[in-house]
């Protein structure tokens, strides 16, 4: 489904449009000309769902030559190696170099996907798949998908290692928000090993003024125009000493 010029949406699960797996973040597909990206790749369980919307939007998917990740839990990362595969073993994986580690080894301590069992969130049967990282992504690196770059933004909080990835194109800025903020200034903090609130709130400090048009978080509404103003919202809130309210209020 086409969101903007270069900007399409192929996954998203039961906490979006329910377009493929129901444990699926929003995974966008950017098209570079030459190739293709996804960013975030879902939890796996739905990745052929994504490349058959992939071709619905008129996209062959063996142009996709990387797979972008914005952090490492399951529903948004859990997918790579399988996603992978699917696509040859041609695209790269991109992921932050504080969890790199967390989806080379199939980490599902470190992911929080064993108390995320516990807690009802995931079904017991569900895998964590080891997968090879080729980038390991930092603050300020760019990343060229064919005629498209992006910068890769350091906003942990949500979790550790946790980056969004600013697409500046044709005089628009796009901000992929991962878990970091979401439509109305929300957020969404969890009672896991890495959720940091003050770590959260340097991330949103970091965003404010950033200029953005779109807003495309990783689950629920995004935002076409006027996306700052999402930023600022949770921004504000801050200055009063409270914290955003929470995307979910229980799962």
């Amino acid at each position: 489904m086409r969101l903007a010029e270069r900007i399409h949406i192929v996954g998203s699960g039961s906490l979006g449009f329910d377009l493929t797996d129901p444990f699926d973040c929003h995974v966008y597909l950017l098209d570079g000309g030459e190739e293709l990206a996804l960013v975030d790749v879902g939890s796996g369980m739905g990745a052929e769902a994504i490349l058959e919307r992939v071709r619905e939007d008129g996209f062959d998917p063996a142009r996709i030559r990387h797979l972008i990740l914005t952090h490492a839990h399951g529903d948004h990362a859990g997918g790579a190696a399988r996603m992978r595969r699917l696509l040859g073993e041609r695209p790269a994986v991109y992921i932050s170099a504080e969890t790199a580690r967390y989806l080379r080894e199939g980490d599902e301590e470190g992911t929080s996907i064993t108390v995320a069992k516990t807690a009802g969130i995931y079904p017991p049967d569900y895998r964590y798949e080891s997968c090879p990282v080729d980038v390991e992504l930092v603050a300020g690196a760019r990343v060229r998908v064919g005629e498209l770059e992006l910068s890769v933004l350091d906003t942990p909080g949500h979790c550790d290692g946790h980056v969004s990835l600013l697409l500046e194109h044709d005089g628009r800025r796009a901000l992929f928000a991962g878990d970091v903020v979401f439509f109305g200034g929300k957020v969404m903090l969890q009672a896991i090993h890495d959720c940091r609130l003050d770590r959260l709130i340097a991330s949103l400090r970091s965003l404010r003024g950033l200029g953005v048009d779109a807003l495309l978080p990783g689950h629920m509404n995004v935002c076409l125009a006027g996306g700052q103003r999402h930023i600022e919202r949770a921004n504000e809130v801050l200055d009063r000493l409270l914290v955003p309210e929470q995307m979910v209020g229980a799962w």
